[in-house]
């Protein structure tokens, strides 16, 4: 069906995805936030155990201060965890009351201008949402691909048979704005985000694929904890590729290598795509090693970290790096275009081959070589 992009342009309803959704089995995974359920920290579910700052591999503090510095937070009282947290999200993930103490901390630390610091990043993603705005149309069955204002960073990443017949939309109107959290910020996250989903809706597509993780997270759980509705399903980078590599399951030649994987940020959110990151390694024949770093024990990449402390960022990258080669890794792949640059330097110093995941999805395919 034919339908009115935003502005001149022209885009179609993708029905792509709902032939093969049987092969999902049970796990089409959905949530049914409410408003506030996530944003808003649960103190009556907080027991003040300490575990969400005593656990934070970036902040030196034993379990003891951990309590008392997360009472002050709750209090209201100044706290070095303010200035000292680097915005993984990792608490909320890691709280066994699920209180989202993060959420509280984002709070504490804009009401404390954190973001003050990082002026330059503020201003970068402030002038993000005025970059121009394209819809490049694909065919009428073709996947309708959010690349919201990353896809400059890694332009060579959307070709080949995965990405035949897409519709891509670019630009600042579908900026996602998670960065923001990285800084200290939600408030412009919320303030734009009834736009961002009208402007996405527009398309008329009935599912949208993220190619950026914070893409996903904003539309399955952010923008809904903002209390606005998403009328179309979303859905993320893994569970596009594994679908689609499912599609051409009799053109995969198996791999066999041992692959790391760097999980983001913004998967504390949405850890439910993990399992499709599992089944897209099983099909196409990487092994992923057992290493000290994975899962909810996740290190981030570092890139939140360089302006704030850039000797713990070094340090935390190659503590990283060097995990994944230690558990006898040869490839590390990345879902977030953030995590492969900021890594892509320092790998090759452990002797890692740094990828992102679909190009480890083409190799599979034979229309590229890794290394």
């Amino acid at each position: 069906m034919r339908v009115a992009g935003p502005a001149q342009h022209t885009a179609y309803r993708s029905e792509w995805g709902l032939l093969i959704r049987p092969l999902l089995g049970m796990r089409d995974w959905r949530y049914d936030f409410k408003k506030g359920e996530c944003i808003m920290f649960h103190e009556d579910r907080c027991t003040v155990c300490g575990d969400c700052l005593s656990w934070c591999p970036y902040i030196e503090i034993d379990e003891e201060d951990a309590r008392k510095e997360f009472k002050k937070i709750i209090d209201g009282d100044p706290s070095r965890v303010i200035s000292e947290c680097v915005s993984c999200m990792g608490c909320d993930e890691i709280c066994p009351e699920k209180a989202n103490p993060f959420s509280l901390i984002i709070k504490r630390q804009e009401a404390q201008g954190e973001f003050k610091r990082f002026e330059k990043a503020k201003q970068n993603m402030e002038l993000a949402y005025s970059m121009p705005s394209e819809i490049r149309t694909g065919s009428e069955d073709g996947p309708v691909i959010d690349l919201c204002t990353v896809w400059p960073m890694t332009p060579h990443l959307f070709e080949g048979v995965l990405f035949e017949g897409a519709t891509f939309l670019k630009g600042g109107r579908y900026f996602c704005g998670i960065g923001f959290y990285h800084i200290g910020m939600e408030s412009p996250v919320e303030e734009h985000a009834a736009a961002v989903v009208e402007e996405v809706a527009r398309c008329g597509a009935r599912e949208i694929v993220c190619f950026h993780d914070d893409c996903y997270t904003f539309f399955k759980v952010k923008a809904p904890e903002f209390g606005v509705e998403v009328p179309f399903r979303v859905v993320s980078w893994p569970e596009f590729l594994y679908r689609r590599m499912k599609e051409l399951e009799e053109r995969i030649r198996p791999l066999d290598v041992s692959v790391a994987y760097q999980r983001p940020c913004a998967s504390r959110y949405t850890p439910e795509k993990d399992a499709f990151v599992d089944d897209l390694f099983e099909l196409i024949g990487a092994r992923k090693p057992s290493r000290s770093f994975e899962g909810v024990r996740a290190l981030c990449c570092g890139g939140s970290l360089v302006p704030r402390d850039y000797e713990m960022s070094n340090r935390i990258k190659h503590q990283n790096l060097k995990d994944a080669a230690d558990a006898g890794a040869r490839i590390m792949v990345t879902l977030c275009p953030m995590c492969f640059l900021n890594l892509r330097k320092r790998a090759p110093e452990h002797n890692l081959l740094l990828t992102t995941i679909s190009d480890l999805c083409r190799a599979a395919l034979g229309e590229i070589a890794i290394g």
